[in-house]
């Protein structure tokens, strides 16, 4: 996973407002909040929740704004299938969530995240993955709605 891609911050920016990129506006759950300094992270970014109790979650950010104190920003080696890595980054949630580092506050494993061994397919075969489990889920989501 460390050569795939890398755990950064945003760049260092004041006095120019944005929006607080925290869990709870990330997951729908709040209005948002504005601060004038912060990380800055662009639109369309991937940030992945390394403090706390769902460490490994990723979210894409739907607006730039500032990184939320949990997060790094998750860059993703340009040769990669991004969505295919998200799928291996999901496989592995429950692993990195039982092997939480700390005790008041359970961060991500930093080390373990690293040392997760992909698999590289070919790119096209990565995008194949990608399309059969997105219809996988498709079709669970048509049982779960007929029952």
């Amino acid at each position: 996973m460390q050569i795939l891609c890398s755990l950064i911050d945003g760049n260092k920016q004041n006095g120019i407002e944005r929006i607080n990129l925290d869990v709870k506006y990330l997951r729908g759950e709040r209005e948002p909040k504005t601060l004038t300094s912060g990380k800055f992270i662009p639109a369309n970014s991937l940030l992945i929740l390394v403090d706390g109790e769902n460490s490994g979650e990723v979210f894409r950010t739907p607006i730039e704004g500032y990184q939320g104190s949990t997060f790094k920003q998750l860059s993703i080696n340009e040769n990669m299938n991004t969505e295919y890595l998200l799928q291996v980054i999901n496989f592995y949630r429950k692993l990195l969530r039982e092997n939480k580092i700390g005790s008041a506050i359970p961060h991500l494993n930093k080390k373990l995240f690293k040392e997760i061994k992909v698999s590289i397919p070919p790119y096209k075969e990565q995008q194949r993955i990608v399309d059969s489990i997105n219809k996988a889920f498709m079709f669970l989501d048509m049982i779960m709605e007929n029952l």
